[in-house]
């Protein structure tokens, strides 16, 4: 969480370019409750001029060490695609269907 905060802060703090990468997200089994981080799968073709790629939810902690800011760096967004009904918590938010 804190490694976030730090990368979130280094966004907010310096001028630069930003890229933005759209892509849907492989999620963990919803059984998994153990730590969890985002990595790209896979590189795909670009889209109108916008970079796509598949992403993946891996067991673990982001091994990724928090980067030092600097003035002028490139910031890049990753804008994670969910297909509906993939919710983590979805089992726990609704009833059981009927039969």
């Amino acid at each position: 969480m804190l490694a976030r905060l730090e990368r979130l802060e280094c966004r907010t703090a310096t001028a630069g370019t930003i890229q933005v990468r759209f892509g849907h997200l492989r999620r963990l089994p919803p059984d998994y409750t153990g730590e969890r981080h985002v990595v790209v799968a896979r590189e795909l073709p670009s889209r109108f001029g916008q970079d796509w790629v598949e992403f993946e939810e891996v067991p673990g902690p982001d091994p990724t060490l928090p980067q030092e800011c600097k003035p002028g760096q490139h910031k890049r967004i990753d804008v994670h695609f969910v297909a509906p009904g993939t919710s983590r918590n979805e089992s726990h938010n609704h009833a059981p269907s009927p039969p």
